[in-house]
């Protein structure tokens, strides 16, 4: 049993290492809103060699939902949920990010009208605030 969370600790330190080397490499880091309500995080990358390290990396810890394109373009992106992603996050002390306590406020969220206007209003509030770039859109699946 020691020797087991030894070895996972070990494999958690080899692939925070990896993922933080691999991570600069990334086009984007994006946030998926779904009804019902449902937050994935994600990373897009140029390189699909990195893209699959990554996804070999956080396969050890989430399940990971690949996909090929993004906004037209052949760029790969890793997709996860992001209540796993932030239980994570919040395990190893990190402060959290202003988009990832808008996206805990949507989850909290159980009507949709409310949940979309106060989405609305953080992400506004937020980009007003600190500048960047919101897509709007709806996606099937």
């Amino acid at each position: 049993m020691l020797e087991e969370v030894a070895k996972r600790v070990m494999e958690f330190a080899q692939s925070y290492t990896r993922e933080f080397l691999a991570m600069s490499k990334t086009v984007a880091k994006v946030y998926r809103f779904c009804w019902p309500i449902r937050v994935y995080i994600g990373w897009i990358f140029e390189d699909p060699k990195t893209a699959k390290e990554i996804s070999k990396v956080f396969r050890v810890f989430f399940k990971v939902k690949n996909e090929w394109r993004m906004n037209g373009r052949e760029l790969r992106a890793i997709f996860i949920d992001f209540e796993e992603w932030i239980t994570f996050y919040s395990i190893r002390s990190h402060q959290l990010h202003p988009l990832n306590t808008i996206a805990l406020r949507y989850l909290k969220n159980t009507n949709m009208e409310k949940a979309s206007k106060q989405l609305a209003r953080n992400l506004a509030e937020f980009f007003k605030e600190h500048g960047g770039e919101v897509e709007w859109g709806v996606e099937d699946g």
